[in-house]
C-alpha cells in the first residue's frame, strides 16, 4: 500500500471520488473528514485553506483519509507537530481519521509510513497530535498496534468520556424519571403561559430555516463578545449557507426544532454519517430559558430520531465535562489526544519523554500554586483575596459559556 500528500485544493475529481468511496466503506464514521465537507471547510476558512490530505492508497483506491490542517509549536512538547486542529472548532464533532473498514491495518500502516516519510525528506514536523480520537475504536486499536510494530512511541496526553446513546441500549429510555418529570412540568408550563401548543418540528428541508438558524443562535449568549455564534463571522455564515443546503438535499442532516405555535424557540442540527449521528449546533431563544427549551428539544429529538431513523447511535459531540448532555445522553463515548512520535530519534525521543516530563510540570505548577496562596494570605489575611476574586470571575465565565446547556 503507498502513500502521498495531496493539498485540499489540488484535488482532481477523481480524488474526489475516490474520497467520497472511502468514506461509504468506513469503519469508523466522521463527517468532519468526508470530502463534502472538508472542501468546502478549505473554501471559507483560512485555518483549513491549507489542509494536506495523507493519503493511503493502492492505484487509484483510496484505503485511508488523515486531513493534517496545520503545523503548531504548543509549548509542550517542545518540537512542532503536524495536528488535525483548525477554527472554528465547531466544524469537527470527532478527529477520527477516515479508514477502510477491510484493509484497517494496513491503511492505518501506511499512513504511519506517509507521516515517517515526510519528516524525513519534506520538512514535516516528526510529531502527530491526534484529538478527540474515539479511543476504544478498532482505528485507534490500529493505531495502536501499528505504532507497536514500528516502534513509535505513543503518549496519551488525556482521555475523557461524552454522553451517548445507543439504539439497543439507553436510547429507548435515556432520562431519569425524575428528570422526565422536570421535562413534563416545563413543558406543560410553557403551553400555559404561551397560549399555544408546544411541539417538535422537523424543518430541515425548510428553506427559511437556515437564515432563521443563523439569527436565533446570534441574538442568544454565543452572539454576544467572543462568542462563536456562526452568524457572527461573514466566513462562518457563508460556509453554513452552502453547506447545510447541500446536506439537506442529500438526506445527511436533521434539523429539529421546538415549536410554540408557529415560532421555532429552540433549533438542533444533527449530522448523519455511517450507522450513527452526531449533534452538531444548537441554539435557543433566550427569553424562554427558565423552560428549558435545550433540554426539551435533545429528550424529544432523541425520541424522534429513534423513531424516524435507521441510526444505531447518537454522539453527542459535545467537549470534556458537560454535564448537561452526559445526563441527557447516559451511555459513554470514550475519547483520547495522543502524541506520536512518527520523526526521527529526536523527535521519538521527546515523546518518549512525556510522561516525565508533564508529571515535572504538574509539580512545578502545583509549587507555584502553594506559594502564591501561602503569599496572598500574608498580604492580606482578613479581606477576599484576589485569588477568589479570579475564582469568581474564572466561575462567571464557566456559568456563561455552559449557558447553551442549561435544563
Amino acid at each position: 500500500m503507498q502513500t502521498r500528500l495531496v493539498k485540499v485544493h489540488d484535488l482532481t475529481a477523481e480524488d474526489e471520488r475516490s474520497w467520497q468511496s472511502l468514506t461509504e466503506r468506513a469503519v469508523e464514521p466522521n463527517p468532519a473528514f468526508e470530502s463534502d465537507f472538508l472542501i468546502l471547510a478549505a473554501k471559507h476558512f483560512e485555518d483549513y485553506a491549507d489542509t494536506t490530505l495523507v493519503v493511503a492508497h493502492e492505484g487509484d483506491v483510496f484505503r485511508a483519509v488523515l486531513p493534517i490542517a496545520k503545523f503548531e509549536s504548543p509549548r509542550l512538547p517542545p518540537r512542532r507537530v503536524a495536528t488535525i486542529h483548525a477554527r472554528p472548532a465547531a466544524l469537527r464533532p470527532v478527529g477520527t481519521p477516515i479508514v477502510d473498514g477491510g484493509h484497517a491495518g494496513p491503511a492505518v500502516g501506511a499512513l504511519l509510513d506517509g507521516l515517517h516519510d515526510a519528516a524525513k525528506n519534506q520538512g514535516w514536523p516528526g510529531i502527530l497530535l491526534l484529538d478527540w480520537l474515539n479511543n476504544d475504536g478498532p482505528v485507534a486499536q490500529c493505531l495502536r498496534g501499528a505504532c507497536e510494530q514500528r516502534g513509535l512511541p505513543v503518549f496519551t496526553k488525556e482521555i475523557w468520556d461524552r454522553g451517548m446513546v445507543n439504539r439497543g441500549g439507553r436510547w429507548e429510555n435515556p432520562l431519569t424519571k425524575e428528570r422526565q418529570r422536570q421535562l413534563g412540568k416545563r413543558r406543560r408550563a410553557l403551553t400555559r403561559d404561551s397560549g399555544a401548543e408546544v411541539h417538535v418540528v422537523d424543518r430541515t428541508l425548510d428553506p427559511a430555516v437556515v437564515e432563521e438558524f443563523l439569527v436565533l443562535e446570534t441574538t442568544g449568549w454565543k452572539g454576544h463578545d467572543g462568542g462563536l455564534a456562526f452568524g457572527r463571522d461573514p466566513h462562518t455564515a457563508a460556509w453554513f449557507r452552502e453547506w447545510f443546503p447541500r446536506w439537506a438535499a442529500a438526506g445527511r442532516v436533521v434539523l429539529l426544532c421546538v415549536n410554540v405555535g408557529d415560532s421555532s424557540i429552540a433549533m438542533q442540527c444533527y449530522l448523519r454519517s455511517g450507522d450513527g449521528i452526531f449533534c452538531f449546533r444548537t441554539a435557543y431563544d433566550e427569553a424562554y430559558a427558565k423552560y428549558g427549551p435545550g433540554a426539551m428539544l435533545i429528550a424529544a429529538g432523541t425520541e424522534y430520531l429513534l423513531e424516524h431513523t435507521d441510526a444505531q447511535w447518537i454522539d453527542s459531540s459535545s467537549d470534556k465535562g458537560n454535564a448537561f448532555l452526559l445526563e441527557l445522553l447516559p451511555e459513554r463515548r470514550n475519547l483520547s489526544t495522543l502524541l506520536i512520535g512518527t520523526g526521527g530519534r529526536l523527535d521519538r525521543g521527546v515523546v518518549s519523554a512525556l510522561p516525565a516530563m508533564t508529571t515535572m510540570v504538574e509539580r512545578l505548577r502545583r509549587v507555584r500554586t502553594r506559594r502564591v496562596r501561602v503569599g496572598l494570605k500574608h498580604a492580606d489575611p482578613g479581606g477576599a483575596s484576589p485569588a477568589s476574586s479570579a475564582a469568581t470571575r474564572v466561575a462567571g465565565e464557566a456559568s456563561t459559556e455552559a449557558a447553551e446547556s442549561r435544563p
